[in-house]
């Protein structure tokens, strides 16, 4: 069980050819290698790192939001919520209920992954 839970974590994990370190934290590091495989553990680990990634993201997104024409805040709004929308429809899939505690670890690793991603690319993102 843990070694198929890994190979889902890290197959997430490479996502854009990112590695884990350059989307999440230091933290998030050190708490899953101190989880040592412990399926709870890391949920415990993902759970912190998801509410720190998803605090970066909200941070990136009203500062851009903040930082352009008036015109472009509402397709900027669009864009953000159909990117919600795509990123829980895809980590649902990713999390394939038949993998059991595995699954429930990649679909809740899909979201830290995919919303560290947004954040960064909102924060590189120019303003007007």
């Amino acid at each position: 069980m843990f070694h198929a839970a890994m190979v889902l974590v890290l197959t997430v994990l490479s996502v854009n050819g990112l590695s884990a370190q350059e989307l999440t934290s230091k933290a998030y590091a050190a708490c899953m290698e101190k989880a040592a495989g412990a399926t709870f553990a890391m949920q415990d680990c993902i759970a912190d790192e998801h509410a720190r990634q998803d605090k970066r993201l909200n941070s990136a997104y009203r500062a851009l939001l903040a930082s352009i024409a008036e015109k472009r805040k509402a397709a900027l709004r669009d864009a953000q919520r159909k990117w919600i929308a795509f990123r829980d429809a895809n980590c649902a899939f990713q999390g394939n209920a038949e993998d059991g505690q595995a699954g429930r670890l990649a679909a809740n690793e899909c979201l830290v992954t995919l919303t560290a991603q947004r954040a960064k690319e909102l924060e590189s993102l120019k303003t007007d």
